[in-house]
């Protein structure tokens, strides 16, 4: 059955952080909510019978992963990306972040730098810091609408780092790194021996022409030092189910990280609903997916018209990738503590703060629009509005 994405859905009460958890993070609870990363549209069908089958069982014990899901894991990822995965290679956490705090347990000691690219998804840093390692930053280069890597600074950057977290797709720059991109990345890592943990959970919301090429695909040389996290949670709006796969090829890094998992972090058993929906997704959620990117891209080009026609001195950094851009308000010559109690106050919307991502993204406001096409016109009406009140 085709779903309606414009039908809204009500999700006050549901204890879902985006609605619920809003007076926590912004003061208030009125707000246009369009800020975390997740979607207000309804699951698959096939996803919403696959739990409906599952917990008509009256037992919830423990679980192991069941060689299907693998199995549809890997399908999806050859016939989408080109990428063939053994699924010898694959393991569950609960989350990508989750993830990356193993990779930098087993990997890294207290006191090792390691790399990021800001502005970038923030819990890169909080997770590294909170881990007693040191955050390098290597910044994005903005210019002329279009976020790119540094490379110059990251090579210098490189020489003191032991592991680089590299996101791609880019949060929330939302570029989607091309070959020779990927290539001078890998090369730098490789002259310095980094290891790469690479998040790309972002990995199937790429609009064409853009293509996303997988990190440890690039080489024999990235397949053996590269860790790579996807889950189906943002493809398919199934977060709260806590469901990621890491794809390890090197054996001696994976079987490190597994003994982490299982004995250090009590991590690795996945949860019973997550595993009927994940495998449910991967292998029946083609249409949905589809119709999924086109609304998001009709999302998209409402979103950079309107603001063109309506509130020019805002501009859409139209994503390559993801359904969170960033909104570069630079025109409007505030600083980000200015630019957060303008959309709150002011506007009355909910959008994440430039300023979390780190260095780079102080003239930024970064927009979820996975939601109802309503919801980004009353967005924009109300930016206007409050545009015409600025003095």
């Amino acid at each position: 059955m085709r779903v309606d994405f414009n039908q809204p859905i009500q999700r006050k009460n549901t204890f879902c952080t985006k609605y619920d958890g809003m007076a926590a993070s912004f003061g208030r609870d009125d707000l246009l909510p369009l800020w975390i990363a997740d979607m207000d549209f309804p699951v698959p069908d096939e996803v919403t019978q696959a739990i409906a089958r599952r917990i008509s069982h009256p037992v919830y014990g423990y679980n192991v992963v069941p060689a299907a899901y693998y199995d549809a894991f890997a399908a999806w990822q050859e016939k989408h990306h080109g990428w063939t995965v053994e699924t010898g290679w694959l393991c569950h956490t609960p989350g990508v972040l989750t993830a990356l705090s193993a990779a930098i347990l087993a990997f890294t000691k207290e006191g090792d730098e390691i790399l990021i690219q800001p502005p970038v998804y923030f819990p890169f840093r909080s997770t590294i810091e909170a881990l007693g390692r040191k955050v390098l930053n290597s910044q994005l280069q903005y210019e002329d609408g279009r976020f790119s890597i540094h490379l110059k600074d990251l090579e210098e950057k490189a020489k003191r780092a032991r592991m680089l977290v590299f996101c791609s797709p880019h949060n929330p720059s939302g570029r989607v790194w091309t070959r020779e991109e990927l290539e001078q990345v890998e090369g730098i890592c490789r002259k310095h021996d980094l290891l790469v943990f690479s998040d790309e959970i972002h990995s199937d919301i790429v609009y064409a022409p853009n293509k996303h090429i997988v990190f440890a695909s690039l080489s024999p040389w990235s397949r053996e030092h590269s860790i790579v996290a996807m889950a189906p949670s943002k493809t398919f709006n199934i977060a709260g189910l806590e469901m990621s796969v890491v794809a390890i090829p090197n054996r001696q890094l994976r079987e490190d990280y597994q003994y982490l998992l299982r004995f250090g972090l009590h991590a690795a058993n996945p949860n019973t609903c997550g595993l009927a929906a994940a495998q449910a997704a991967y292998e029946y959620g083609e249409p949905w997916y589809r119709d999924l990117l086109s609304y998001l891209e009709g999302n998209l080009d409402y979103l950079d018209r309107a603001l063109r026609e309506q509130a020019p001195q805002v501009r859409l950094v139209r994503p390559q990738a993801t359904y969170i851009p960033l909104l570069d308000m630079g025109e409007l010559g505030m600083d980000s503590a200015a630019l957060k109690d303008f959309m709150a106050n002011q506007v009355g919307a909910a959008l994440n703060a430039g300023d979390t991502f780190g260095p780079g993204g102080e003239q930024f406001m970064r927009i979820n629009v996975a939601t109802q096409r309503e919801n980004l016109e009353q967005f924009v009406s109300r930016l206007r509005l409050a545009l015409e009140h600025l003095v």
